[in-house]
């Protein structure tokens, strides 16, 4: 067992008493990206005793060298982050993070292993957070630990690919770092989350596999919240609906590679959802798809040369994904207002 955190770092609003479970509790929340899933894992890093890990399977695929080796990953996916983190120090950078565990030298079995590991004491659930597209590319089906409940993070294709799309720009105009060869702006794959709800269910890995919206949580976040611990079966309160701003969570409480936080740090990826101290509907951007589109058009306009990007190519993304997106959603989780 490599659990490193023994305490939990509380406001003191949210020195809260809430009866444990009888039996301990083990979540996974897959998502797609750009569906404001780190923040919703930082939410829940703040229900008491819980363990948190940060994209496990995502993480290891990029960043481990044994699971290179195998194949498992396609080398030109690992390659270029593997590289990266050689380009921000390498091997001795990543020994000078005190937090976080090396993923270098990890692989799905170990994964599978930490995580049907029994809790430590004092702890009553284990919460993952992951992209859920990873399991399907890389068939890990075989991966997936014993004991979970699996529950389901979901956005509308339209906003997230804009927002990723903003990130993307927003790390090659303001960070000294190539991000050719990694995926581009409107990698979603819908079609692989899709697949992995139906695949829980069908092979009895779970029988009420709940599905959020994130503008649904934006939109009513008190509300969702609640049915959705009620649904896992974890105490709801009010405490959980603010929580400290700061990288703090990343670098000290969750269970996530040393390679992840050197990256975070230096280039800032994710800083946005540390940010986040609550669940707020703010204005979006949504692709439209029309000729009029500026913004989008725009930040095509700004891509390099060795990704070229047409509307046509988001398009096309959009109408692929949109099927899969709207099944999940006719099942998501609603509540009464």
């Amino acid at each position: 067992m490599i659990y490193c955190h023994t305490g939990r770092v509380r406001m003191s609003s949210h020195n809260m008493a809430v009866e444990p479970t009888t039996e301990p509790l083990k979540v996974f929340i897959w998502s797609t990206g750009r569906s404001l899933s780190n923040a919703f894992l930082k939410c829940m890093t703040y229900v008491p005793d819980t363990i948190a890990w940060h994209e496990p399977y995502s993480k290891i695929g990029k960043f481990s060298d044994v699971v290179a080796s195998s194949a498992i990953v396609p080398d030109a996916e690992s390659r270029p982050v593997r590289n990266l983190v050689k380009n921000l120090g390498g091997a001795s950078a990543v020994a000078k993070i005190e937090s976080g565990y090396d993923a270098s030298d990890k692989d799905y079995d170990w994964l599978k292993e930490q995580l049907e590991s029994d809790l430590p004491d004092g702890k009553s659930m284990l919460f993952v957070k992951d992209n859920g597209a990873i399991i399907g590319r890389l068939a890990l089906h075989d991966k997936i630990p014993k004991g979970f409940r699996h529950t389901f993070l979901i956005r509308n294709p339209k906003i997230s690919i804009m927002s990723r799309a903003k990130m993307y720009l927003k790390t090659l105009q303001t960070k000294s770092v190539n991000l050719d060869g990694q995926n581009t702006p409107f990698f979603q794959k819908n079609e692989y989350l899709n697949a992995l709800w139906k695949y829980v269910k069908s092979e009895g890995l779970e029988s009420r596999p709940v599905i959020i919206d994130v503008d649904d949580l934006l939109e009513n976040p008190k509300e969702i919240l609640e049915a959705y611990c009620k649904e896992i079966g974890i105490p709801f309160t009010e405490d959980l609906l603010t929580w400290p701003a700061g990288d703090e969570v990343m670098t000290k409480l969750w269970m996530v590679p040393k390679q992840s936080i050197l990256i975070f740090r230096i280039l800032g990826f994710g800083d946005k959802a540390f940010a986040h101290t609550e669940f707020k509907k703010l204005p979006v951007s949504a692709f439209d798809g029309s000729s009029k589109d500026d913004e989008f058009i725009n930040m095509i306009k700004q891509f390099p040369s060795s990704l070229p990007i047409s509307m046509e190519d988001v398009k096309e993304v959009i109408d692929s994904e949109m099927p899969y997106y709207e099944e999940m959603f006719s099942k998501r989780l609603t509540v009464n207002k």
